[in-house]
């Protein structure tokens, strides 16, 4: 079995080389064929000059270099439409989805017990390190996905937020990736969304949230729930657009 890593940047440097090493040493990976598609917004650090270096290793890397597009979604759907791999494993670059996390929600899969798997912080097992300067966010994210899971829709889910995801690559090509892979991280309730509208087999794994090891987030914590609870309200009451 194949292995496609899906992996957005924008000036991740200290970040991306010590990520794909650490999956790839993984000893529980180490029966599948791994890829790494590393999809950079053309960052102004040393992003790409790290991947490539692991691509002159002849380590399995590609990188794709957007030089005129921006933006999370659309860098993970320029991924998938390169991906070979029979699995699809979409996460976070700057370290905060642990790699040991991997293959807990790989097994579901695996097992056919799930067509897409998702990786909980709400579920016994789950979490985040807090920190003083994280704890608002771990809060924010914690009652806006009790507000999405539960009082929007009726997910089979308590974390729709966290972008950390495996799924079988032929059930998503099935479905109209324009329609989810676009704006930020919102792609993540669209997807469960349209997987859900489909009777797919949805399943969550919880996972620990780590720290940032190196640079800053590019995320605006008020602005992407504004972002949220609007994507959740147009699809709950207007339905796929």
């Amino acid at each position: 079995m194949k292995l496609s890593f899906i992996l957005p940047t924008y000036n991740e440097a200290g970040n991306i080389g010590k990520l794909i090493e650490t999956i790839k040493f993984q000893e529980e990976l180490k029966a599948f064929t791994l890829e790494f598609i590393v999809v950079d917004d053309n960052s102004s650090d040393d992003t790409q000059n790290v991947v490539q270096k692991l691509i002159r290793k002849k380590w399995p890397v590609k990188l794709i270099v957007r030089r005129h597009e921006r933006g999370l979604a659309s860098a993970i759907l320029t991924g998938i439409r390169q991906a070979k791999g029979d699995y699809l494993i979409i996460m976070d670059t700057d370290l905060t989805h642990r790699p040991e996390d991997i293959y807990r929600l790989l097994e579901p899969v695996q097992k056919e017990m799930a067509d897409l798997v998702v990786g909980s912080r709400y579920i016994p097992g789950g979490g985040m390190h807090v920190s003083e300067a994280n704890n608002l966010q771990y809060w924010l994210s914690k009652w806006g996905n009790f507000i999405v899971n539960r009082l929007i829709f009726n997910f089979p889910v308590h974390e729709s937020l966290s972008g950390f995801l495996v799924v079988r690559r032929k059930i998503l090509t099935s479905l109209n990736l324009n329609r989810i892979f676009y704006g930020y991280g919102e792609f993540c309730i669209r997807l469960i969304y349209y997987c859900h509208e489909k009777g797919l087999k949805i399943k969550e794994v919880p996972v620990m949230y780590g720290f940032r090891q190196y640079g800053v987030s590019k995320s605006n914590l008020f602005e992407m729930i504004v972002n949220y609870l609007i994507t959740s309200l147009k699809l709950r009451f207007c339905g796929p657009v």
